[in-house]
């Protein structure tokens, strides 16, 4: 067996007051799963620190309880981030967590639902250079992320409001998920002209040059640095162009049982600082 075409890792970090969203991700994970032969190894970080945000009952932990006995994690491996660890969020886990024994390792995020074939579209894809691989998004917010976009939403000029469920702004399901993605049948894959990474679902293949996020990023803009790293070492990116994942970017579940939000002073602190040290960085980048 040759692992580099047998076997992925699916990996996700999960914050503590994002939990009561991750049943329905982790539903699709398995639905994902049960439509392909493909051997996937799944990996999760659950962060209960509270430096930025505070539990307004309860302990953080706690907060876990809502999915931590759900049934695709059963044989997954389960890593902890506590108080007890300095600062850590998910450009550390997105850093350390790169290993090239995958033929992919998958960029899971909380608020993500996966399409039903999946799986099944890595299993059967084979392209032999150094690569990432993106899934389709919904109508994104600029002209920017048209190259990124379904193929069949790239054109359309309706507002957001009218769009609905095809907006990156709205709430889709998963059912609504699946019925989108089989309006076209065909599997499209493309070479990108450019990067243009948004980090959810983002596939990476074995022997890509590393660390591509700063290594004092903790968090913010990590997807960011890794596509200007790439960008920079020539890496190309092969995209989904006919299949959209579910990714909410506004779940209405997404932050609970917390007051804090990204307006706070003490975020700003550490979002700033992750952010310095990406253009340090960049700026120090020798190719």
């Amino acid at each position: 067996m040759n692992i580099l075409k047998d076997k992925v890792l699916f990996h996700m970090h999960v914050m503590w007051y994002e939990s009561q969203m991750i049943n329905e991700t982790l539903d699709s994970l398995y639905l994902a799963l049960n439509n392909t032969t493909l051997n996937v190894d799944i990996k999760i970080c659950l962060n209960s620190q509270t430096y930025i945000e505070q539990p307004i009952k309860g302990n953080a932990d706690d907060m876990f309880n809502e999915f931590i006995n759900h049934f695709v994690l059963k044989n997954a491996e389960i890593i902890h981030k506590t108080n007890d660890d300095d600062f850590y969020n998910i450009g550390d886990w997105r850093r350390e967590i790169y290993n090239s024994e995958y033929k992919y390792i998958i960029w899971g995020e909380s608020d993500t639902l996966i399409p039903e074939d999946y799986f099944y579209i890595l299993e059967n894809i084979n392209i032999f250079e150094p690569h990432i691989l993106s899934l389709s998004s919904r109508k994104m917010w600029d002209d920017s992320w048209k190259i990124v976009e379904h193929v069949s939403l790239q054109n359309l000029s309706k507002s957001h409001e009218e769009l609905g469920i095809l907006s990156c702004g709205g709430y889709i399901d998963y059912q609504q998920l699946c019925k989108f993605n089989l309006e076209i049948d065909k599997i499209n894959i493309i070479k990108l002209p450019m990067n243009k990474i948004d980090g959810s679902m983002l596939a990476l293949s074995p022997n890509l040059p590393s660390p591509f996020i700063s290594p004092n990023q903790h968090f913010v803009g990590e997807d960011t640095c890794a596509e200007i790293f790439f960008k920079k070492h020539n890496i190309p990116q092969y995209h989904i162009s006919t299949r959209i994942k579910g990714h909410n970017y506004n779940h209405h579940l997404k932050r609970t049982n917390t007051p804090n939000t990204r307006n706070d002073e003490i975020f700003k602190k550490y979002s700033s600082q992750s952010k310095q040290a990406m253009y340090q960085f960049l700026n120090n980048l020798t190719i």
